[in-house]
């Protein structure tokens, strides 16, 4: 199976802004922000290896020579299936094999599926000798985009505003770089109040909001994230092979733990 990328990640599982505050480096210094980005990005692709998943919203295409008996799609988190086509023998692209009429999408199971109808089958053609079967699919966790923060009230809860935010009650998010009101800062499940305002559960506003502000929807799994920030951590510490004079540490260790219960078999 080959698979070639459609459509890349808009944003990674991790912010810089809680990276740097994993590294306990200052808001205020910037110098090392470009790198630090580039470290999440080493570690983001580091931990989709590893659990051998796409972790934020993007789209892929597979390749197949022959219709799968069990049509398990890769990188896990299906969210949809664009399209199937297929290439015969006489080079000819057919597009007739469709959602809802030949076949379903299970995007409940993980890894996602391709579901023949009930009395169905995969058409008869004779196929092309490379790669004729192709799918295009979304698959992540979520898009995992930041949101402009425009107020924030000094209430409890705190009811912070974003023009057509698109969150329901319970989701998780983070809030980062507040002014003035800074206890809205930090995780929060939340509850919708309307189109453009919800509440931060459990929160009480601390002063008046001055400016600023993102709220970023969590997701991709806790454990994952945490992953990706001590890869971080450990190549913005260490940024040679070796370490002359320290002892080997058990950090690769503890991120394997937190990546391998993810981990995708199978492909």
């Amino acid at each position: 199976m080959k698979t070639t990328l459609v459509t890349p990640p808009t944003s990674l599982p991790v912010t810089l802004a809680e990276t740097k505050d994993h590294l306990r480096i200052e808001s205020t210094f910037t110098d090392d922000d470009a790198y630090i980005r580039s470290l999440i990005h080493v570690a983001t692709v580091q931990a989709e290896s590893i659990t051998r998943r796409k972790l934020v919203t993007q789209t892929w295409k597979a390749f197949y020579d022959d219709w799968p008996k069990d049509w398990k799609l890769p990188y896990g988190q299906l969210q949809s299936v664009t399209h199937v086509k297929y290439t015969d023998s006489d080079d000819t692209v057919n597009t007739d094999f469709d959602e809802g009429d030949e076949f379903s999408v299970d995007t409940d199971s993980d890894p996602g599926r391709i579901v023949l109808k009930y009395g169905e089958t995969y058409p008869g053609d004779s196929l092309a000798e490379q790669n004729p079967i192709e799918v295009q699919f979304v698959c992540g966790y979520g898009d995992h985009v930041s949101q402009t923060i425009t107020a924030a009230t000094n209430a409890s809860p705190i009811v912070v505003t974003i023009v057509g935010h698109g969150y329901a009650t319970g989701d998780e998010l983070l809030i980062e770089s507040v002014a003035g009101n800074t206890a809205a800062n930090g995780r929060w499940y939340v509850t919708r109040v309307g189109a453009d305002t919800f509440s931060l559960n459990g929160s009480s506003g601390n002063a008046v909001y001055t400016s600023g502000g993102t709220a970023t929807k969590i997701d991709v799994p806790e454990p994952i994230r945490h992953a990706i920030k001590m890869m971080v951590s450990e190549s913005y510490e260490n940024r040679e092979d070796t370490v002359i004079g320290v002892s080997v540490s058990t950090v690769r260790c503890a991120i394997f733990n937190l990546l391998c219960s993810f981990r995708l078999f199978g492909f």
